[in-house]
């Protein structure tokens, strides 16, 4: 058996998975964790990360490396994503965690991340040999990818897009509830990005829309009314584009303070959940999926199977 951890610092989630590899490469998560520490707050004013946003973050990761070292751990695979990438101290704070939390942390770009998100969410779901179309809608960027393939093997495109849901909620939204103008802008500006994406190597009758990652998981819980949530529930659930706009129009007139109430959003996520709700809208109607696929599984499952497959790798050489 190998164990490992995989470690997703993102724009607004930290995510901690240790999973145990049998010999046949089948792994069992054995200790999950998510924390919001909303890193990128205000990156998109400032063009660096915020002393609080890190040090909130910082505190996170020592908890999770100390719990690395409460497993028999072989390895671990941290990575930070849009909002380190993005920011001019990027590399001061991942110097920060280094002697802080002592995990050493690799910074990857968008096209890398959307490898290892297809890695992830392949092994959650059974996509067969069927054409696919993934989207992992995060805080500071969203990637999409075009695949087909067992398990997604043949990628026809990944393109990562610098739609966010803290980064447009940042330059967007500024009311509470949001205006009916800034809900337009918004969307103006979603349908511009999606204009960048390239034709699909598939006929649409018969390509899979599957989402991945906070915003589409949190509107599957909020469709189930999950007061607690559950990922056997989320994973595999088929989210209608009648239900995502249903879910949106509910969401839009009420205040930050309302959507706390809705059952299905984490705390944390009640401010951004306005603008996530309308990517995922977007992306529906600019390429005509009636359904989204929902995994709860995605780039902290990615992680851990590429750790393993380049540790197996080693091992047999």
């Amino acid at each position: 058996m190998i164990t490992v951890a995989g470690i997703d610092i993102g724009t607004n989630t930290l995510r901690l998975l240790i999973a145990e590899f049998s010999p046949d490469g089948r792994f069992n998560k054995i200790h999950s964790r998510r924390h919001i520490t909303r890193l990128g707050e205000d990156i998109t004013k400032t063009g660096r990360l915020k002393g609080e946003a890190m040090d909130r973050s910082i505190h996170v990761l020592e908890s999770f490396s100390k719990d690395c070292k409460d497993y028999p751990i072989d390895g671990v695979y941290a990575v930070a994503t849009s909002a380190v990438r993005d920011s001019a101290n990027g590399r001061d704070f991942i110097s920060m965690i280094k002697t802080k939390a002592g995990l050493d942390v690799d910074i990857i770009t968008g096209d890398e991340e959307a490898r290892l998100t297809m890695l992830g969410v392949s092994s959650g779901l059974n996509l067969g040999g069927e054409d696919i179309f993934l989207m992992d809608v995060g805080g500071g960027s969203t990637e999409f990818i075009n695949a087909s393939g067992a398990s997604g093997r043949d990628i026809h495109f990944k393109i990562s897009t610098d739609i966010g849901v803290v980064r447009f909620t940042e330059q967007y939204i500024h009311s509470d509830p949001p205006s009916e103008e800034e809900i337009k802008s918004l969307g103006s500006v979603v349908e511009e990005r999606l204009r960048l994406i390239p034709p699909f190597k598939s006929s649409m009758d018969r390509i899979s829309f599957i989402g991945t990652a906070g915003t589409v998981t949190t509107l599957a819980a909020v469709e189930q009314e999950m007061k607690i949530y559950d990922p056997e529930r989320v994973n595999g659930y088929r989210l209608s584009k009648e239900s995502v706009d249903k879910i949106s129009r509910m969401l839009i007139p009420m205040t930050i303070r309302k959507r706390k109430d809705v059952p299905g959003i984490e705390e944390g996520r009640e401010d951004i959940i306005v603008a996530g709700a309308l990517i995922v809208e977007k992306v529906m109607e600019r390429f005509g999926f009636n359904e989204v696929v929902v995994s709860d599984n995605g780039l902290r499952e990615g992680l851990v199977i590429d750790l393993y497959n380049r540790m197996s790798h080693a091992l047999c050489n």
